[in-house]
């Protein structure tokens, strides 16, 4: 620790001290910064047993790519110090809710292009390796990932491995409270690949700020595609060199808050901010569906939203000077069926303060499809509140999504999803119905000659906008239904007026599959 480390917790202990009137005596100062040391050493033992050091080793033949010339041990013995992996970082142990299975968090670009699990021979050819406290490892497959929040669950491969009782202690991740400005915080990681025996490296600070959104990102990793870009980051005041992305932040109840990203360093600059994913209340949902082992899916407004100052006399009233500008509404969108128009003001969601397009699309974002939210807007010389049931935001990178569970099972070899998952620009029109997402092989679906990214409207007679809906439509059904095809008109953003064709799907196909 540096002198002006050490003046920084002395003033800081002062001031507590003061705060509490307990300068009395001229070593309460230091008191208190003892007591300030043994809460972070105390925390650091309870979450360091679930803490993990994770590698990608790409493979060159037979043998990982980087293996030093040490022999032809197979890498679950290799040492990991003979490790040169492709990508390192971090990631911390977690269960489920009510469940005894144990996961690994961590971050997804870590371990992007890794096997997954349940499909033999997926990834790069990629090994995925998992090291805990004590230098004890094992293999890992993806459970599930999202690109969009830059998370991913993977999957232990404990065959063979004798571990200790209590090795795999998970770390509570559901009952923190939501971080806030100038609370203590603490991170294990990896940096450097420093932690490839399993043991993490210790770092803290302060939580510097809520809801940031890292310039760089704004350009270079996917913008407001993710939830870094449309501001959902914590900005953590301690360095994050590389190697510290997946490392848990945890508070001084050894709580999980967040889960670190070095990806946030703004290019050019010697010192990279300290930014991480929140797991709070508004995002514990996505580390539900991950351990789930489904896609997770993002709420969907459907309008283009601006940025614009409100006129003086309305945000002197309202005490807010921006809003978000509503540019425009597709037909059939969750905002033109829940009655907001072009030209609104979005003043809030939900209660809480819409300032810009970023507000607005943040705001969205966290909240999954089929959730109702409460839109204040501004019309004319009023405010309006209107409830709005969200759709399904389009999936830009469907190959980076990583779901192993289906949400709904197959229906006679059909699945189906939101119709803007097509969604590729900004469209005139949302169609009411469902796209079919995958058609199975051998099945009934096939042999109607269905294709992927076909609309349907109707089962038999009844509409269907939904996947709930579909399924509800046809959970029942026996022996030969009908589907009404939705058409186009050359692309995704124009429907015809034409009611589509119809299309017999069978209980079993020729072949006698179900």
């Amino acid at each position: 620790m540096t002198r002006l480390s050490r003046i920084s917790i002395l003033a800081l202990a002062s001031v507590a001290a003061w705060n509490s009137q307990a300068l009395a005596q001229p070593s309460d100062g230091l008191s208190a910064v003892a007591a300030l040391e043994q809460a972070i050493t105390q925390v650091i033992e309870q979450a360091e047993p679930s803490v993990v050091s994770v590698a990608r080793v790409r493979q060159d033949g037979s043998r990982p790519f980087g293996l030093r010339e040490r022999g032809e041990r197979a890498l679950g013995q290799q040492s990991p110090t003979d490790l040169l992996p492709n990508q390192f970082g971090a990631g911390v142990i977690v269960a489920p809710p009510q469940s005894d299975k144990r996961y690994v968090l961590t971050a997804y670009h870590i371990v992007r292009g890794g096997p997954v699990a349940n499909r033999p021979g997926s990834g790069d050819d990629s090994i995925l390796q998992v090291w805990f406290a004590g230098d004890q490892s094992c293999s890992a497959t993806i459970f599930a990932a999202d690109p969009r929040s830059d998370l991913a669950v993977l999957k232990l491969d404990e065959r063979g491995m004798k571990l200790r009782s209590g090795l795999l202690r998970p770390m509570s991740w559901t009952t923190a409270a939501p971080v806030h400005k100038g609370q203590f915080v603490v991170t294990l990681g990896n940096p450097y690949w420093i932690a490839r025996d399993g043991s993490a490296s210790v770092s803290w600070g302060l939580v510097s700020n809520l809801v940031r959104r890292p310039a760089a990102l704004t350009y270079t990793q996917g913008g407001p595609t993710t939830l870094v870009g449309v501001g959902a980051a914590i900005h953590v005041e301690q360095r994050l060199p590389i190697g510290s992305s997946g490392c848990p932040v945890i508070n001084l109840r050894g709580e999980l808050v967040g889960i670190a990203s070095s990806l946030a360093a703004i290019e050019g600059y010697e010192r990279s901010g300290g930014f991480a994913i929140p797991i709070d209340p508004s995002t514990r949902w996505i580390v539900e569906t991950l351990l789930a082992g489904r896609e997770v899916e993002y709420g969907f407004l459907g309008i283009t939203p601006g940025h614009d100052r409100l006129p003086d006399h309305i945000a002197e009233r309202l005490g807010q000077r921006t809003a978000a500008l509503v540019q425009s509404v597709p037909r059939g969108s969750p905002a033109q069926l829940a009655g907001i128009r072009e030209g609104d003001y979005i003043l809030s969601i939900d209660g809480q303060p819409t300032r810009s397009d970023v507000d607005l699309m943040r705001q969205v974002t966290l909240h999954p499809p089929e959730t109702a939210i409460q839109v204040l807007i501004h019309r004319g010389g009023s405010e309006l509140t209107l409830k709005v049931k969200l759709g399904k935001w389009p999936v830009f990178d469907a190959d980076d999504v990583i779901a192993t569970e289906r949400r709904i099972p197959l229906w006679r070899g059909l699945a189906v999803d939101y119709p803007t998952v097509r969604l590729r620009a900004e469209p005139t029109e949302i169609p009411a119905a469902v796209v079919i997402s995958e058609v199975a092989p051998d099945s009934p679906a096939q042999a109607a000659r269905l294709q992927r990214w076909e609309f349907i409207s109707h089962v038999n007679r009844t509409p269907v906008k939904t996947p709930a809906e579909f399924v509800e439509a046809v959970k029942s059904l026996k022996g030969d239904v009908t589907l009404r095809l939705q058409t186009t008109e050359r692309r995704f953003d124009r429907f015809s007026d034409d009611p589509g064709r119809t299309v017999v799907i069978k209980d079993k196909a020729a072949s006698g599959s179900p």
